[in-house]
């Protein structure tokens, strides 16, 4: 075909860009991955070797997506590298590791590995995890090493004795991955880019092996990630970023909105493409959305335009709490659903996994029932069944995985106990052996019961034989894993769904094979299958079904879309969220997400939000998202599903003022408490404070006092502790 079929002005200007730096930004909606796509081909086309080119991207499905679109457009010719920057560092330091010090079979840690391993750490440094938690500890060194930072740099840091403690559990942690053979997920992105940096040998292998460098969503990249964008362009220079400044919504783990803001900075001579025509949503939706981010400072404008017809104004609706909200979404829903709309072509939107609570509720009370699924692409691989038997096959690729051999020495249960275990790893240490290796031993442990010796052989003899089919299908492997070590016995007949999940792990070994007889490069057999577990992303488990409404955090949204959308939770605290209040940066952010969540819709856009919600139990009272105010009149309508009248305009600014605020009662006492309007009161935590009226919310009565520490707070009555203070 011809490659600039279809395409615009703009689009063909980029496609088509020789060599040097290009920057290109592309608007929601305006088609780069038809760009990306394209431009490879286009390469290829005019004689760059297939394998001299990179595109790297953020998600699996991304990659996977652009890696068919490419395949169709090349025809016969040799696939490109298409790639996630994860899985792009993995197979790099699976083929060149040993120029940078890396066991090419190292294992690759995901966050319950590494909290494993941090607790490993902690242990042997005599420190209590509940002052250093592994979560946060983790937190931590995934921040140093986006920057750089190995232990020993780190550890230079100034800091207090606090820190000093954190800089030993580092490098401590960094001792365990060592002697595991292992990476955690920041290493794949730590030991490539200090390589390209630092080693000039690693850093010629791959100049020689890459001439042309393009990088998808170029906004979310990390300093690693960015050390890796600008080196592996080398002296050629011929680096493709592709990205929208504001749609950078990771900030929290990492991304540098600065490296796409000052591309023109590091490539004086780029060439800057603005992709600005949308195709996927109405002139309202992209009229609000285009308001809403004018409002952020750090940004490069755009002039986004689509001719798509004007369609319908944006529905924004305020119910009385998050059942009711819930409610209403799947009314709307079940109506469209009626018109003829795939349930599947609709789409739920929550700041926070903890709203899908409500919206589950009242989506499995809807008559009929309205089938859905909750987009989070691990969970099936933290179940625990998995997690079991995928340990087994981590120990067949990496037998140093000490993490994993502890995890599966002793599940199903098999006699051999934490003193075996600790009595087993002190008899290799002796010999200078691992603990697998120690295992083939145990008649020589004197120390050991008998019965201790014969399970320890038992479990070494089995390792032995998973390992002799390590080299054959990843489908057999799973098969001989469960029975060999009898785990759907060990589960029990009752156990159905748990046995199910294993039953769909050995689907997607059989798919992996598949995939392996079609593309033995990206497979790899058992070290690509363990990748491809290891590097799942939220998206890589969503499968587009037409039966079934997704719902979703607003970051897992990034990169879908669908004809009707509908974000729940608008109000302060929700989005922006409340730990977004520290700096302007951090509400530019949630403002970035929101507009994501605005430029999914094609057709069919609602908001939604309440006036309260029950947080630990109490009824809060919540404002609507200041976000809300900074859509054109012109743009929404507006429903109240609390009084069933037309609600007060949003106005302008943070926060919602207007009448309504409260729908107070004519009452001055409560007959339940006796608290009456004007009395004195005392909270346990917010002090002395005084009561200024009641009001209904979430179907019970509560009570607005001003505290002289905290300013005016909505309480239950029932609930508040609250101590009456008589006056003289």
């Amino acid at each position: 075909m011809d490659i600039l079929q279809e395409l615009t002005p703009a689009q063909a200007e980029a496609v088509q860009h020789g060599d040097g730096p290009l920057l290109v930004l592309a608007g929601a909606g305006s088609g780069k991955t038809r760009v990306i796509t394209r431009r490879v081909a286009h390469l290829v086309r005019h004689g760059i070797p297939a394998h001299a080119v990179l595109a790297i991207t953020f998600t699996n499905k991304a990659a996977g997506e652009m890696r068919e679109r490419t395949l169709a457009l090349l025809a016969d010719e040799r696939p490109p590298w298409v790639s996630t920057f994860h899985s792009f560092c993995a197979r790099i330091l699976r083929e060149y590791g040993e120029a940078v010090g890396v066991d090419p079979r190292f294992t690759i840690y995901d966050t319950a590995d590494q909290e494993t391993a941090i607790k490993g750490a902690l242990e042997r440094l005599n420190l209590d995890p509940t002052h250093f938690a592994p979560a946060k500890m983790g937190e931590i060194f995934s921040r140093a090493k986006n920057r750089l930072q190995r232990a020993a740099d780190f550890s230079q840091q100034p800091g207090d004795w606090t820190q000093g403690k954190i800089a030993r559990i580092y490098e401590a942690y960094e001792g365990i991955l060592r002697e595991a053979h292992a990476l955690d997920f920041d290493d794949l992105l730590l030991e490539v880019a200090l390589g390209l940096r630092d080693n000039a040998e690693f850093r010629s292998l791959l100049s020689d092996r890459f001439h042309y460098i393009l990088i998808d969503e170029y906004q979310d990249t990390n300093h690693a990630q960015y050390v890796i964008a600008r080196d592996l362009a080398g002296e050629r220079r011929n680096l493709c970023a592709t990205g929208d400044p504001d749609q950078s919504i990771y900030g929290w783990r990492g991304a540098e909105l600065g490296n796409i803001l000052d591309f023109e900075k590091d490539f004086p001579d780029a060439r800057v493409i603005r992709l600005e025509k949308n195709w996927r949503s109405t002139k309202t939706i992209l009229a609000a959305a285009s308001a809403v981010i004018r409002h952020n400072m750090n940004r490069k404008e755009k002039e986004l335009t689509t001719d798509n017809p004007p369609g319908e104004p944006i529905e924004i609706v305020e119910t009385d709490d998050a059942e009711a909200e819930a409610d209403g979404i799947v009314r709307r829903i079940a109506a469209l659903h009626a018109e003829g709309l795939a349930y599947g072509d609709a789409a739920v939107f929550v700041r926070t996994v903890a709203q899908t609570r409500a919206l589950e509720d009242a989506l499995r009370r809807a008559r009929p029932p309205i089938p859905y699924e909750i987009v989070r692409g691990t969970s099936f691989y933290e179940r625990k069944e998995v997690r079991d038997v995928l340990a087994y096959l981590e120990v067949v690729h990496n037998p140093h995985d000490m993490v994993n051999l502890g995890r599966i020495i002793n599940t199903p249960p098999r006699g051999i106990g934490a003193k075996t275990v600790e009595a087993v790893e002190a008899w290799g240490k002796r010999e200078g052996v691992g603990l697998l290796e120690a295992c083939h031993h145990a008649a020589d442990m004197a120390d050991l019961p008998s019965r201790a010796r014969a399970a320890v052989k038992h479990f070494a003899d089995l390792m032995d034989r998973l390992r002799e089919r390590r080299d054959g299908g990843i489908r057999e492997l799973l098969e001989a894993t469960i029975a060999e070590t009898h785990y759907a016995e060990w589960l029990g007949e009752e156990e159905t769904d748990r046995r199910a999940n294993l039953d769909e792990l050995v689907t997607l070994g059989a798919r992996h094979d598949a995939l392996q007889a079609e593309e033995p490069d990206l497979a790899r057999g058992l070290e690509g299958f363990l990748e491809s577990v290891n590097l799942a992303s939220d998206q890589d488990g969503y499968e587009e079904s037409p039966d079934r409404l997704p719902l979703m955090t607003l970051h897992a949204a990034k990169g879908l879309e669908f004809p009707a959308v509908f974000i729940a939770g608008c109000e302060e605290g929700l989005l922006p969220h409340e730990r977004s209040r520290e700096s302007q940066a951090e509400v530019e952010e949630e403002r970035r997400l929101f507009f994501v969540g605005i430029t999914r819709a094609k057709k069919h856009l609602t908001l939604t939000h309440a006036r309260f919600r029950t947080i630990r139990g109490r009824p809060t009272r919540c404002v609507r998202s200041p976000f809300l105010a900074e859509l054109p009149p012109d743009t929404v309508r507006r429903a109240d599903e609390t009084t069933g009248t037309q609600p007060a305009p949003l106005g302008e600014g943070r926060g919602y003022t207007g009448p309504g605020a409260d729908r107070t009662t004519p009452d001055e006492t409560d007959p339940e408490t006796g608290l009456a309007v004007g009395e004195l009161v005392r909270h346990p935590t917010y002090g002395l404070g005084r009561v200024r009226h009641f009001t209904i919310g979430g179907g019970h009565r509560l009570v607005r006092i001003h505290f002289n520490t905290v300013g005016e707070k909505l309480l239950d009555p029932r609930l508040a502790r609250l101590e009456r203070i008589a006056t003289v």
